[in-house]
């Protein structure tokens, strides 16, 4: 609590370089925003420099800040509570904004950055969840608590690169001068992401800082009219970035008749829901009896002719299957929610759709998996699953625990379980370690995506402590600490249109994935599920650079055995 003058009443968000929260201020009777710093304090000279600095700043778009606060060698930053959301938040509501909209935004920040550089001061990460909107339309840029003295260098005082990624300048990453013009740069990239997309956008953080420093920046079909100055804004060397005067007069002939004040019309971010489990019965959509009836139906039998079972070969990726029996024709493809390997059998696993799960092989080439027993209700796992009741309903994602073996982490709606599994067959010995517990656990692993679903989880392939976890459009990459709920994300929460030579380029995978299987003997690559559909990827080590290598497919039923 950083002192008794503010007394702290519910947390609102936390991020990289700190958590806030909502507080009174006993003092003056009001009520504020305090952001408890994740950093240390770098001297208390330097400290009173940047406070008074920020303090002094008076502009309406620009957060007022009130006080700074040092306690237990923390820092504490005490600041007006704006109640509105983000630019983040409104545009995961209402998707992509007109260009006319951008632009007036555009203004508003360019004011407010004009305020921040006269006083001395540089922003250093500027992005649309740092800025927030006011019930009367204007837009607020905040979250100083990475900003410094211009020259003064990074608040860690250690040479690291303080910022998101996708928003740094090229002379951050490169060891040249920092000035304004780098607050320009990330400027640019903030409206880019209005209009529908990152310039820079990359599965992973290597990817996005070489395409910052080295590649042309893809602008958002949607830029229209504001190409031009996007391209200004976005220049690699920063002495040939327009000046805010001249940023300013190149959005002003674009933006609306009030450029003051953003139209709030628009509905507020609706809450989370958890996705609806399908079960096997309930997912026969009209659309997809043809194709269903195209594909050759997984017909369960015992482990010891899984083989014949399989039916062979698939045809050639755009020849026509074999007719599936009659019995089975008309049965519609099985969504996979979840998977998860068996402990002693990195080639088999268990897959989840509703509130149902199969034993599968996998296989390197052809369709994914062969079944190795029928399906079966998930109240046969007696001791965890079946005991609980959201549980027994469905699973989201798995994630084996690192340096555990037989232990898994298994996700469903907003809450986790942690379980051991014994044995390889269909009567596995299955224990409850703990839980169930919810998500907001793995706040620090998985950022903003621990306050909804997970709905897959996808291992790094040259790197064991490290996952991507996906959430609905969105992903992070986590490294995992321990074997408990820690870890710290080293990239995102991001929009899957990042992965450009995959998801980014299929449609429906933009959306989202359901679950990810490995393909047995090739570490790089991956089946990614979404919907009733499918398809193979590679991504290389290091860069992490996607390819499509085959699909989309479209998956095929589950049936009772004969």
């Amino acid at each position: 609590m950083p002192s008794d003058r503010y007394v702290l009443l519910e947390r609102l968000g936390s991020g990289g370089m700190g958590t806030v929260w909502r507080a009174t201020d006993q003092l003056l009777a009001r009520t504020v925003a305090v952001k408890e710093m994740h950093l240390q304090a770098a001297g208390k000279a330097r400290t009173h420099r940047e406070a008074h600095a920020i303090a002094r700043i008076s502009h309406p778009n620009v957060v007022n800040v009130y006080d700074l606060v040092i306690q237990d060698e923390r820092l504490w930053l005490v600041m007006e509570l704006v109640d509105g959301p983000s630019l983040k938040e409104h545009v995961a509501a209402t998707g992509p904004m007109s260009p006319s909209d951008v632009a007036g935004i555009g203004l508003q920040l360019l004011s407010a950055l004009e305020a921040v550089h006269a006083a001395g001061a540089l922003h250093r990460d500027v992005k649309p969840a740092n800025v927030l909107l006011r019930r009367d339309g204007r837009v607020v840029l905040c979250d100083f608590g990475i900003a410094a003295l211009a020259g003064a260098g990074t608040l860690t005082e250690s040479g690291a690169v303080v910022g998101s990624f996708e928003f740094i300048a090229p002379e951050r990453l490169n060891g040249g001068a920092v000035g304004p013009a780098s607050d320009l740069f990330s400027l640019g990239v903030t409206l880019c992401v209005l209009l529908g997309r990152s310039p820079f956008a990359r599965p992973a953080p290597v990817g996005v800082l070489h395409a910052i420093t080295e590649a042309e920046p893809e602008l958002p079909a949607a830029a229209g009219p504001l190409r031009p100055v996007l391209e200004a804004l976005l220049r690699k060397d920063p002495a040939a970035r327009p000046s805010i005067a001249e940023a300013s007069a190149m959005l002003r002939p674009f933006a609306g008749t009030d450029a003051t004040a953003y139209d709030l019309s628009m509905p507020s971010p609706a809450p989370r829901r958890r996705r609806q489990l399908v079960g096997l019965a309930g997912i026969a959509v009209a659309a997809l009896v043809g194709a269903a009836a195209t594909m050759v139906a997984l017909t369960s039998r015992s482990a010891d002719d899984a083989t014949a079972a399989a039916g062979g070969t698939p045809a050639a990726r755009g020849t026509a299957s074999p007719a599936p029996p009659s019995s089975v024709a008309s049965e519609p493809p099985t969504r996979i929610d979840a998977v998860m390997p068996l402990p002693d059998h990195p080639k088999q696993h268990w897959m989840f759709s509703g509130d149902r799960y199969v034993r599968v092989s996998l296989t390197p080439s052809g369709y994914p998996v062969r079944p190795l027993q029928a399906p079966a209700p998930l109240g046969r796992w007696s001791d965890t699953l079946g005991l609980l009741p959201g549980f027994q309903d469905g699973v989201d994602a798995t994630m084996r625990v690192p340096g555990s073996p037989g232990e898994y982490w298994v996700f469903s709606g907003t809450q986790y379980i942690r379980i051991r599994l014994a044995g390889a067959d269909q009567d596995h010995d299955d224990t409850l370690v703990s839980g169930p517990r919810p998500i907001t656990d793995w706040a620090d692993a998985f950022g903003e995506l621990a306050g909804g679903p997970i709905d897959a989880v996808m291992p790094v392939p040259d790197d064991k402590q490290q996952f991507w976890v996906f959430s609905g459009g969105r992903y992070v990459r986590t490294t995992l600490t321990g074997t408990g709920p820690r870890g710290r994300v080293t990239f995102g929460p991001t929009p899957l249109d990042a992965w450009t030579g995959t998801f980014g380029k299929v449609g429906e995978f933009k959306q989202g994935l359901d679950a990810v299987l490995p393909v047995p003997g090739m570490p790089n690559d991956y089946w990614v599920f979404f919907g009733t559909h499918y398809m193979k990827i590679r991504v290389t080590d290091q860069v992490y650079e996607d390819t499509v290598l085959e699909g989309p497919h479209t998956l095929r039923s589950w049936s009772t055995p004969e």
